[in-house]
């Protein structure tokens, strides 16, 4: 299937349910993955689950020491910490 813009997706399926189009097949779309198992989200219905830290997707995530990753989704900081 190609999307609108002519860009190869993936699409989700279970048994004969189709549930929607998917832009990164790497991490679902939810833009994180399993540092121990880096085929699978790291959150979202698909998570792996193991328990491991997440890390950013590079595949749709990237960052770099100039441009930090975008957060997970539901992500709040915590004010209280300081960044030095």
């Amino acid at each position: 299937m190609r999307t609108p813009k002519n860009k190869p997706t993936e699409m989700m399926t279970e048994g004969s349910i189709l549930w929607r189009a998917v832009k990164c097949g790497r991490c679902r779309d939810t833009g994180w993955l399993c540092e121990t198992h880096d085929d699978l989200p790291w959150d979202g219905e698909h998570a792996c689950g193991c328990g491991a830290a997440g890390m950013p997707c590079p595949s749709c995530n990237p960052s770099d020491k100039d441009h930090a990753p975008r957060p997970p989704k539901g992500f709040q900081r915590d004010d209280g910490l300081d960044d030095d």
